[in-house]
Formats: structure tokens, sequence, C-alpha cells
């Protein structure tokens, strides 16, 4: 049995935030299951996946997109099951329109919405504040501070979804998600509900006419409830203290400013850690606000609870002054550190010698450590797609980027990427640049990404008469998130087998004439597949196919093997053309000295996936491989 599944409250483990997430809705009697993965809230539903096996009622999908899963999360919850949908914070972009309805329609049984964030944007290109889609969505937040709390507040939001009939929204920021701490698990339900019913209710679910307004109106006074009942909901807690300074803050934040208060020796500041940041709760603010003289708003990117906070006091007729982001910036993440530095501001204290002397360290040896940047994994297909149309397009092209592994195309030796935004930018943004630019456009996209926004994207290149070439990299899996299965995913690790799309016969259907499938391990024949594609004019779509090394290898290991390969360099062949090591760039070959001290290439034997480019792309046949095969015993 998975430890998250033990049925026993009280029983303790170390668990990563997103399991601590996970462990919280079964706690709740969760039912139903969806997200779109993205980091870093994807082991949310790796680990709900893993559980069906102890929880065999329990449904627990990978979504094609945000916007879908929130859907079909909201409708389960009209049935009466409790559903939990996860997402990244860009991906709150995508589920909007579904989630601003989902306080007009209501919920029957429990809708949490759990948003994964990401301040410095360590795995995104965007580190949006999503807390502030409450402010008309009109959705409860409530923010963890803690490993423990993740669990507790994710259970007790399902309740608070179907006590004031709102989806609720857990803001989890990278630091929570994959934190990993103590956690006391707590009882699970003895039956929990996983078929439910669907009760026709047209004043309710038909956002028709009049009826949208009513709905509007509805999901208004349910916020003012909740908002006029918060002070009993428990989420909030108070360090009451003599000083004439109060801290405001949530999440994360608390630990650090505790932290920070004491190590620069500031007794008795209050302090008002927030649990649930929308609505706040009118009397706490303004009775924490009237008690001091100054208070100080420490939280993460965009100033949401500094701004009600200020619109709470003044309706209260307070004009104590509260600042926050003069002292704590609107961008990048919000370290210890900075809490540190902030408040030793607020207070006129010293930070004491030795707390920065790791950062003197680092300073003065700075130029010392060798800078590191992303890298394609050993054997990944896009290294070969990269090598490939860089050599047939050049640099006449437009790139079109995309979201996804791919995405490391645009560092050196390949730089086939001239712009990354969002998912779906490369078809969307590409078709743009194509319609008023003379320069030929080629646009990237992987299989999962496709799916999730790209088909509307490349339907409307079609019917408008695009003049575009687009690769499909198609790998079989979510790489860059977990590698979840994606719809052209064919074949799991453990080798069971599943329906895929026929994507071919996808794009065919949606009206692209010129359609070609392409290797990216043979990158001679793509690099001739890509020139062919660049000549034709039009909506033009190479699928390059070949699936994502890792779990290729992963399902391999999970049997004995046919046969064992050696790949070898023979040093006298190789004439240092540097194909394969400064224009394919694969980890797997290394510059070393050879006998007579002159500089030769080797094949790291432990790096190398046999994937057969480097002996595809040699001119001088010095790349072999070998194969032996395993005789069956007698």
């Amino acid at each position: 049995m998975n430890p998250l599944a033990s049925p026993g409250a009280g029983r303790k483990l170390l668990a990563m935030g997103n399991e601590a997430l996970a462990r919280g809705a079964l706690e709740a009697g969760l039912g139903y299951f969806t997200t779109y993965p993205g980091t870093p809230a994807s082991e949310v539903g790796v680990v709900l996946q893993e559980l069906r096996a102890d929880f065999p009622g329990l449904y627990a999908e990978i979504s094609v997109n945000e916007h879908v899963a929130a859907l079909a999360a909201l409708g389960a919850s009209w049935t009466g099951v409790r559903a939990l949908v996860t997402m990244k914070h860009v991906g709150m972009n995508v589920a909007a329109e579904a989630l601003h309805f989902a306080a007009y329609t209501g919920v029957k049984g429990g809708l949490v919405v759990v948003v994964g964030s990401d301040p410095g944007a360590g795995s995104s290109t965007s580190e949006q504040d999503d807390r502030w889609y409450s402010l008309h969505t009109h959705l409860p937040i409530l923010e963890p501070s803690d490993i423990q709390e993740a669990k507790e507040m994710t259970r007790r939001a399902f309740d608070l979804s179907e006590a004031f009939d709102l989806p609720v929204v857990i803001n989890a920021p990278s630091k929570l998600c994959h934190n990993i701490g103590d956690l006391a698990l707590g009882a699970l339900p003895i039956a929990p509900r996983y078929r439910g019913n669907f009760e026709r209710n047209p004043e309710r679910y038909l956002n028709l006419f009049d009826m949208a307004a009513r709905n509007h109106g509805r999901a208004l006074a349910n916020i003012d409830r909740l908002r006029a009942e918060a002070g009993g909901q428990g989420f909030d807690r108070l360090l009451p203290g003599p000083g004439r300074t109060g801290i405001l803050t949530s999440g994360l934040h608390y630990g650090y400013v505790l932290e920070a208060l004491e190590i620069l020796g500031v007794p008795d500041v209050p302090v008002l850690k927030i649990g649930m940041s929308y609505p706040l709760d009118p009397a706490a603010i303004a009775s924490f606000v009237a008690s001091v003289d100054r208070v100080v708003v420490v939280e993460e990117l965009e100033g949401f609870l500094e701004l009600q906070a200020k619109h709470l006091a003044y309706d209260a007729g307070l004009r104590t002054p509260i600042t926050g982001k003069e002292l704590f910036p609107a961008w990048g993440e919000l370290t210890a550190d900075g809490v540190l530095d902030g408040l030793a501001e607020v207070f006129g204290a010293a930070v004491p010698d030795a707390r920065g002397l790791g950062q003197r360290v680092l300073a003065a040896h700075a130029a010392e450590v060798p800078p590191r940047q992303g890298a394609f994994c050993p054997g990944c297909p896009h290294r070969g797609t990269a090598y490939a149309l860089l050599r047939a397009a050049g640099r006449d092209v437009v790139y079109a980027g995309d979201i996804g592994c791919y995405t490391l195309s645009v560092l050196p030796p390949f730089r086939v990427s001239d712009f990354v935004t969002c998912m779906n930018c490369g078809t969307g943004s590409g078709q743009g640049i194509a319609r008023v630019d003379g320069t030929p456009v080629v646009a990237l996209v992987g299989d999962s990404t496709f799916f999730h926004s790209g088909v509307a994207s490349l339907l409307n290149a079609v019917q408008n008469g695009a003049d575009l070439l687009l690769l499909v990299l198609d790998n079989r899996w979510v790489a860059m998130t977990g590698h979840q299965p994606s719809p052209t995913t064919d074949v799991l690790v453990d080798g069971t087998r599943r329906a895929a799309v026929d994507l071919m016969g996808f794009l065919k259907a949606l009206g692209v004439r010129w359609v070609r499938r392409g290797d990216p391990f043979s990158p001679g024949t793509l690099e001739n597949l890509i020139r062919d594609g660049l000549k034709e004019r039009g909506v033009r779509v190479i699928v390059v196919e070949g699936e994502c090394a890792l779990q290729s290898e992963r399902r391999q290991k999970r049997g004995p093997p046919a046969f064992e390969e050696y790949v070898d360099l023979d040093p006298e062949r190789c004439q240092r053309c540097h194909r394969c090591y400064r224009e394919l760039a694969c980890p797997a070959i290394r510059e070393t000295v050879g006998p007579a001290g002159e500089p030769v290439y080797a094949i790291d034997d432990a790096l190398c996936q046999r994937c057969g480019v480097c002996e595809a792309l040699c001119p001088n046949s010095a790349i072999t491989r070998t194969r032996v095969v395993r005789r069956r015993a007698a």
C-alpha cells in the first residue's frame, strides 16, 4: 500500500507539499480528479493516479488542457461528487472562462482548484499572481504556510466550497509544492462518494438571458456571506504583541517573518497571518490596523493583500499607513533573505554579519563557478530535430518556438527558437508573422502542446491560407512536466498498450494537404524533408516521431534486454569535423587526449543512449554500433 493511502489517523510521514495536497483531498472524500500537468503542481496528479490502486472508485485523469479539466471537474461537482482540479499558474488563464462561470452555477459536491504558482519563473515563462483572478471570479483563496497546513486546508476547502456554494482556490507556490516536511495523517472517510446524480436546475445551470445576471448576483451574495463569516472559519492567526509596527503576511512568508524577527532580535511584534486571502475578514483587518501605528505587508509578487487591506482600512475610517511593495519587490521570488533584509530596514536593525557569509563567499568566487544551462537529455529526439532543422533552414527563416522540452533549442548551438511566450505561441503568432513578413516561418510544437491549444490555431491557419511550415515534435509524452501520457502515447512504461490518436490522420482531417512523417534519429533524411517543406507554400506539417529517450529506457529496463549494444568512435577515422561534438552537441561525446597528446573525441558509454544520431551524421564512418544478441538458454 502507498503510505499516502494509510487509513490510520495520526501516522506521520515525510511528504512533499504536492503529496500533502493530494492526501488532504483524499481525507475530504475526493471522488473525481482532473489536471493538465504543469510544474510545480504536476506531482498532485502523479500521486492521485498512482493511488487509484488503493482507491478503486477514484477517477483521475490527465486532461488535454486546463479548460477541459476545469469544466469536467465542475460537471462532476454538479452531481454531488467532490472534485479537484490542479494546474500551474499560467493554466489559470486557460481555465479562466470555465472558472468564471463556476461561481455563477455554484457547486453541489465541493470543488477545489489547486494552482501551483511559480514566483521567480523557475520553470515558467511568467510569474503571474493568480490571486487577482478572485477579484472578478469571486472564488475564495486559501494560502497554506507549510506542509501540514497544505493538507488541512485542502481537506477543509471541500467543506467550505459546499457551505458557501463556491469553488475554492488553493494557492500553492513552488517552494510549498516541492518542499518536504513532516505530515501527520488524518482519518480517511469510510465511504467516499464516487458516483453522483445530476439534477436539472435551469435557474442555476442555464446562464442565458436574465438568468446569467441573477446567477451573478447569487455569486456575489455567496462571497459576501463568506466575507461576513470569515472570522469564524479559523484560517487566520494573530500573534499579539505590544509593538507599534504590525506585520500582515500569508503563506510561506509567515515562517520567513518569524525567522527574520528572531534573527534581528526584534521582540513583541504583532503578526497577523492570513490563511484565507480572499475574501479577507474585514473585522480582523480593521482591528489589527487600529492596534498599531504602521502595518507592513510581507507578500510575494503584486500586492494582493496590501490592496485589500488598504481598502478595508479606509472603509473602517482608519488612516494607519500600510506599506509593502515599497520594501518587497512585485517581481521575483521573495526568499527568507529578502524578508530579512526588508524587515531589517523596517526596524532599523542590523543583519548579523554571519548571516551574509554565504552570499559573500559566493560573490568572491562567482567567476570560478562554471555557468550551468539547460540541455537536451542524451538520446533526446529533439536534439536530432534541431540539428536537422538548422542545417536545412539556416538563419534565413523565423523560428517560432513553443513550450516544451524543445524550448531548449533556443540555446546554443542550435538557437532555432526566436520567441517563446506561452502554450501554442509558435503556430499562433507564427502565422501572424508569416502574413505580414516575407521571411519564411518555421513553427515548432510538441504533441501534448498541440492538443492542448494548437488545434484551433492550426485550423485557423488552414482556413485562412497561412504560409507556414509546422514541425509537430511527437515524443509521445508530456515530458517536461513529469512524463505523463499524451494523446499520442501508445505504450505506457509498464508495457500496457493504450489507444492513441492517429496524428497524421488527424492533421489531414483538419485540411492540411501537405503532411509528412520524419525521423529525428535520421537527421540527413529529416534535413532533406525539411528542405522539401520549405519549397512548398501554404500550411505544411512534418510530424517528427521519436519517443522520449528516458521513457523508452525505463520501459526497456522492466524486462531482460534482447541484446546488448555498443557505440564506438574510432579516433583514427575521425577527421574532427566537429559535427557530433559542436553542431549536435551530444553530451555523451567528450573531447579527451589521445596517445600522442593530441585532442581526440570519445564516447562516454555511461551517457550514451545508442540513439544513432551521431552515427548517421558522421561523414567519415568513424562511429559504429555493435549489437550483441543474447542467446536463449538451452
